[in-house]
């Protein structure tokens, strides 16, 4: 036999094994795309409006999450934040429950709606994370915070526009 008659012999058992090689490596890349979890949606940046010359807790979106042992915290809170005027749109329990102090999560220590949240609550520590959607996260830790004892709610815009949150709402037709 001659080098061309083993290579004609080779060439077609040789091709198939490296298509199958490829099929297989082709297949588990595309399954392991398929099992990664879709990432969740960015949020909506906040909008410029003209609200007037003080930010009031009616223009104020806040989560609070219990992160800590004791059950109902967040829903406490958020009602004592919604008797403030605060729209609370979400209370849940945090993604972990060993936070050692409360904690108040926002854009900016400066930012106005962080000031106002801080107003309303007493025995709270701050953590900026510069969000683009302007609402201000509570995480309940084991040193629980308190409600500010007659809080002057109101924080005072020096050009009477504040970047607001831009939450969709369904509207409910009586």
């Amino acid at each position: 036999m001659d080098t061309n008659q083993i290579v004609r012999a080779v060439k077609t058992p040789v091709t198939l094994v490296l298509l199958a090689v490829l099929v297989y490596f082709a297949a588990n890349w595309g399954l392991d795309a398929v099992r990664k979890p879709i990432p969740p949606r960015p949020p909506e940046p906040c909008v410029v409006q003209q609200i007037g010359p003080e930010l009031t807790p009616d223009h104020v979106y806040v989560r609070v999450y219990n992160g800590s042992k004791t059950n109902g915290l967040a829903k406490r809170l958020g009602s004592v934040l919604s008797a403030d005027g605060f729209k609370v749109v979400k209370r849940v329990n945090a993604d972990r429950d060993d936070y050692p102090r409360s904690l108040v999560v926002g854009h900016s220590e400066d930012s106005p709606e962080v000031a106002l949240v801080r107003k309303a609550l007493t025995n709270v520590d701050f953590m900026a994370d510069g969000r683009i959607d302007r609402t201000v996260d509570v995480i309940i830790g084991s040193e629980q915070p308190g409600a500010a004892e007659q809080p002057d709610l109101k924080v005072p815009l020096p050009d009477g526009t504040a970047c607001l949150p831009k939450i969709q709402t369904v509207e409910v037709n009586e």
